[in-house]
């Protein structure tokens, strides 16, 4: 085994390189190789005085698994018994979130089969890029799995971005898949009720020609909001088109609820967004494509 950095993650070339544990619960799931195209591991940390174990991300054209050892510290080896892994091929796969909260970052594989819920894996944003990079590349072979989405080409639809937020404007460049061209985009400010709690945070939704982008604030602990800085980090996620079922509105007297169903084979899940009623028809056009 590869001498591992035990403070932050580390792209392996191979499971040899890995604990020898979590590699074995790797190569017992469909689809994986001795060589994925990304093998991240990372070790087990603290933050926040929350605790998170280590885990191992493997990715092939195919398939993706994750193994996760809840026995595993810095400073000893892999404890029996502690190794749980899942698997699905992304074909079966329906979304991917990225979360990304001070120094706890957070990458969800939604996919169907046995375990159709996500499975989350948990690591220090000091290394964010690799699993920026992780979750572009499963998002990629999702995409490519479910086949063409059929959306138009936008290269005679010029995108301005000079109306967005400069948090908005980062977030493009930093969460847009490299090479997707922006279709739309609208983005809302947060919603705050009485006694400074938050609704709802301000969110952004851009459509590419292969799926939907939703970027929302990550909101104070507890929902309240004190000062005029409460952007403590993103939640990310992914939609490809051809994984969209819907999309319906619930008008509401203060906020619109808007549901985005998804599904594939035997699995369904909805993505809720709470909206303020003026922004609605325009979110809603963003959604289906007519924007």
């Amino acid at each position: 085994m590869t001498n591992i950095d035990r403070r932050f993650a580390t792209a392996l070339k191979t499971l040899h390189d890995a604990p020898s544990s979590m590699a074995q619960a790797i190569r017992r799931q469909e689809g994986m190789s001795e060589h994925p195209d990304v093998l991240i591991f990372s070790p087990d940390f603290t933050t926040m005085d929350i605790h998170r174990p280590a885990s191992l991300l493997a990715l092939t054209a195919t398939h993706w698994a994750v193994a996760i050892n809840t026995g595993q510290s810095a400073d000893q080896a892999a404890t029996a018994g502690t190794v749980s892994a899942v698997g699905s091929a992304f074909n079966r796969t329906l979304i991917v979130d990225l979360s990304i909260l001070l120094l706890d970052g957070r990458l969800a594989i939604h996919g169907a089969g046995r375990n159709s819920a996500a499975y989350v894996i948990y690591f220090n944003t000091v290394m964010e890029k690799i699993y920026r990079e992780a979750a572009f590349y499963a998002l990629n072979r999702i995409v490519a799995a479910a086949g063409p989405s059929g959306e138009a080409t936008a290269q005679n639809r010029p995108v301005t971005h000079a109306s967005l937020a400069m948090k908005f404007q980062s977030a493009l460049e930093r969460f847009t898949p490299p090479g997707r061209t922006i279709v739309s985009y609208v983005a809302w400010s947060a919603v705050i009720g009485g006694f400074h709690r938050l609704i709802s945070p301000a969110a952004m939704l851009v459509r590419t020609e292969s799926e939907l982008i939703l970027v929302s604030d990550e909101g104070p602990s507890g929902g309240h909001v004190h000062g005029p800085r409460q952007n403590l980090g993103y939640v990310v996620t992914y939609m490809p088109l051809n994984r969209i079922q819907a999309v319906t509105c619930y008008p509401g007297p203060k906020l619109t609820a808007m549901e985005m169903a998804m599904a594939v084979e035997n699995t369904a899940e909805s993505i809720t967004l709470l909206i303020p009623p003026d922004t609605t028809a325009d979110v809603k056009s963003v959604a289906v494509g007519t924007r």
